[in-house]
């Protein structure tokens, strides 16, 4: 498995992964003072990345509160989520920011996150050996081409729909009463092209 770190301008972060993760993340710990990143999950089992994150990085992941994990296989997009961001340093971390980690759509959340992206950095490699390897793991596709492979698309078209509002009864009625609509706003976005940083269920 290799795993880019990529980044949006507005400071999001996400694990890309050319494989699906076997086990669920249940969260990730940065270690400022090594770069390091590693992914815990639920059934307390852990996978230490083995490249650093470059210290340009660190400012933009010290204001993230989550992080989204992704895998692509196939050319789509085949597993996608967020996790808290935890700090070595910083064990309070999640509980002052838990609010601002779990979200209702994490499909939507992390498409809107893909199309973002304009830079990142390998942070694991299954060969450090490998030359070759080092690149993006999408190799020429930018993030913004990515779909949904078809057992997640369906779930992402639901979570991006627009939700309805009940109405009151029909008739005369009280203020507020037999009206009301609602609808959804629905974000789109366009990528001009990606820019490298120094070098990544359901």
């Amino acid at each position: 498995m290799n795993i880019d770190l990529l980044f949006t301008a507005k400071g999001e972060a996400g694990l890309l992964s050319s494989e699906n993760f076997v086990k669920k993340a249940a969260g990730a710990v940065f270690d400022p003072q090594s770069g390091s990143v590693t992914v815990e999950f639920t059934d307390m089992d852990y996978m230490e990345l083995n490249i650093p994150v470059d210290s340009a990085f660190f400012e933009v992941l010290d204001s993230a509160p989550r992080i989204h994990i992704g895998a692509i296989k196939d050319g789509h997009i085949a597993q996608a989520y967020q996790i808290p961001l935890l700090f070595l340093d910083d064990p309070y971390r999640s509980e002052m920011r838990t609010q601002e980690i779990r979200g209702d759509n994490p499909l939507v959340a992390f498409d809107h996150f893909v199309r973002k992206c304009i830079n990142g950095q390998p942070v694991h490699r299954e060969d450090l050996g490998d030359e070759e390897a080092m690149g993006c793991i999408l190799g020429d596709a930018v993030p913004s081409s990515l779909q949904f492979a078809p057992h997640l698309a369906r779930r992402h078209a639901m979570e991006a729909s627009p939700k309805a509002v009940p109405r009151g009864p029909a008739g005369p009625g009280g203020p507020g009463l037999g009206s009301g609509g609602g609808g959804g706003v629905q974000q789109q976005t366009g990528y001009s092209g990606q820019k490298r940083g120094s070098e990544d269920s359901e």
